[in-house]
């Protein structure tokens, strides 16, 4: 038996994609230059510090209302425990 010979230059495999940019997940470098992934922009300004005294004012308003807030909770997600620990009181 003879392997059949297909004329022309023919490529039948494709080893290429088209790139699509994702920007999460990333590493984050730290101030003490560590790094941490993070897997959105808010853990990203949380772990580089960027919401700064908002964050910890929101923090500090959590914990006075009883709530237990993990510590790279964001600004967004501390002012939504809040509203909701506020609407069951």
């Amino acid at each position: 038996m003879k392997a059949e010979f297909i004329a022309g230059n023919v490529n039948m495999r494709n080893f290429t994609a088209p790139y699509t940019f994702v920007e999460y997940p990333k590493h984050v470098t730290l101030a003490d230059g560590s790094y941490v992934v993070v897997n959105n922009a808010e853990e990203e300004a949380a772990a580089v510090g960027e919401e700064g005294d908002l964050r910890d004012a929101l923090m500090a308003e959590a914990r006075a209302l009883g709530l237990d807030p993990h510590h790279r909770t964001g600004a967004e997600k501390l002012k939504q425990m809040i509203e909701q620990s506020k609407e069951q009181s």
